[in-house]
C-alpha cells in the first residue's frame, strides 16, 4: 500500500499508513525503505533523508542496510551527489568501506556515466585508505568501456586479475563492447572464448554487448550474424535487441524489422517507433516518418504526447509546416494540452501565408509559384 501511494506521488497517505502501522505495533523498517525509495523515484531526495532520520522517532534501528538501501535509492535516480554527500557526512556512524563506496561507484559509472567523478570517488577510495574489490573493479571497467575507453578498461581489467578477483559475465560484456565499438572484433570474438573457458555462459546482454556497437557503426552484416549466432545458441532476443538494429536499418529493413519482431512476440512497443521516427527525422526523410507513423497505429501502438511533440518539431525543422499543423490539430483533439511554443510558430506561419488558407485554417489548393515556402511544405 505503500509503495503504491509513493507510486502516485500521495505521501500524505502513505504517511498515515506509516503512523496507523506504528499505532498497531507492526511498524518494520522495511515499510520506511520503501517510501525513502518512492521519495527518491520522485525526485525529492531531501525527504527521502528526512525519511531516514524518522527510524528515531519510530524506535527502529537505522543500521547499515537501511542507509545503504537510502544510498541506492538516491543514486538509482540520479541523486548521486546527494548519496556521496550523505556517506561522507555520517562517516562516524557508518564507517567508510568498500560497499558503500561501491554504491557511489555505481551511481557515477552505470547510472550517470560520468567517468569524471568515477575516477575522482576512485581516488577518494585510497585517500580514505579503502582498498577496492571485485565489484568496485566491475563498475569502472562498465563505465571506461560505455565511454569507449578501450586502454583503461583492459588495464583495469589486467589490475583486477593480478589482485586475486575473478571477473564476472558483466566485466567480459564491458569489453566486448569496447573492443566492439572500437572495432577490434577479433579480439571482441576472443572474448568469447574466454568466457567459456571461465565456466561462464554468454547470456543476451553478452551478445548485445557486440550487436549494439556494430549496428553504432553502422556494420548491420557483421551485426545480424551475430544475432543469428545467438539465435543458434537458444538465446533469445530481447526488445533492446531489436532496436539496435531500429537505429540503423534503412525504411525497408525496418518494416520488416518490425514485422519480425511482431512475429516473434517482442514488440514493437512505443518505444520502437519514438526510436524510429526520431532516426528518420534526423535524416531528413520526413516521408518516411510519416510511413512509419502510419506503421505504428497498424501495430496498435497509440501515439503519445511526445511522439506527438518529436514528429511536430521534425516536420518544422524540415519545412513540413502545414503538415505539422495537421497532426498537432490532432494532437489537441486528442486531448494533449496545447504547446505555446508550436502556437506561436503556427500563428505567424498561416499570418504570413494568409492568402493560401480558407475558414478554419485550411489548406486551399491554387497554383502557387515553384520553390516557394508553400511549395516545400504541401500536404501530401
Amino acid at each position: 500500500m505503500i509503495w503504491v501511494l509513493g507510486k502516485h506521488e500521495r505521501f500524505d497517505l502513505a504517511w498515515r499508513v506509516v503512523r496507523r502501522m506504528y499505532r498497531r505495533s507492526i511498524l518494520n523498517r522495511d515499510a520506511i525503505v520503501v517510501l525513502m525509495e518512492r521519495y527518491a523515484a520522485a525526485n525529492e531526495p531531501s525527504k527521502a533523508i528526512k525519511t531516514f532520520h524518522a527510524l528515531e522517532k519510530f524506535k527502529i534501528a537505522a543500521d547499515s542496510t537501511v542507509f545503504y538501501a537510502l544510498l541506492s535509492a538516491l543514486c538509482k535516480n540520479k541523486n548521486v551527489e546527494e548519496a556521496e554527500e550523505l556517506l561522507l557526512v555520517n562517516r562516524k556512524f557508518y564507517p567508510l568501506e568498500a560497499e558503500s563506496f561501491n554504491i557511489i561507484l555505481d551511481g557515477w559509472c552505470n547510472i550517470i556515466v560520468d567517468i569524471v567523478e568515477a575516477k575522482r570517488v576512485w581516488r577518494e577510495m585510497s585517500n580514505c585508505c579503502i582498498t577496492p574489490d571485485g565489484t568496485s573493479y566491475t563498475h569502472m571497467i562498465s563505465c571506461f568501456s560505455k565511454v569507449g575507453n578501450l586502454f583503461d578498461s583492459l588495464r583495469l581489467y589486467d589490475e583486477m586479475k593480478k589482485r586475486g578477483w575473478v571477473p564476472s559475465l558483466v566485466v567480459y560484456n564491458a569489453l566486448i563492447y569496447v573492443l566492439a565499438k572500437e572495432n577490434c572484433l577479433k579480439e571482441a570474438h576472443n572474448i568469447f572464448d574466454k568466457i567459456k573457458q571461465e565456466g561462464l555462459e554468454p547470456d543476451v546482454g553478452t551478445y548485445n554487448s557486440m550487436i549494439y556497437p556494430l549496428c553504432e557503426n553502422q556494420r548491420l552484416e557483421e551485426a545480424h550474424q551475430v544475432m543469428d549466432e545467438m539465435i543458434e545458441r537458444n538465446i533469445t532476443p530481447i526488445i533492446e535487441t531489436y532496436h539496435a538494429f531500429a537505429k540503423g536499418d534503412s525504411i525497408n529493413c525496418t518494416l520488416r524489422l518490425i514485422k519480425k519482431m511482431s512475429d516473434v512476440g517482442c514488440g514493437p512497443n512505443s518505444c520502437t517507433f519514438s526510436l524510429i521516427l526520431n532516426k528518420f527525422i534526423r535524416m531528413n526523410e520526413c516521408g518516411n516518418a510519416l510511413r512509419m507513423w502510419t506503421e505504428m497505429r497498424r501495430y496498435n501502438v497509440i501515439p503519445d504526447s511526445s511522439h506527438y511533440t518529436h514528429l511536430i518539431e521534425g516536420l518544422i525543422q524540415h519545412g513540413w509546416i502545414p503538415k505539422a499543423l495537421e497532426f498537432y490539430d490532432e494532437m489537441k483533439s486528442k486531448g494533449f494540452p496545447n504547446d505555446p511554443k508550436f502556437e506561436k510558430i503556427f500563428q505567424k506561419f498561416i499570418t504570413n501565408h494568409k492568402n493560401h488558407w480558407g475558414k478554419g485554417k485550411e489548406y486551399v489548393t491554387r497554383p502557387r509559384p515553384k520553390n516557394t515556402v508553400l511549395e516545400r511544405v504541401r500536404i501530401y
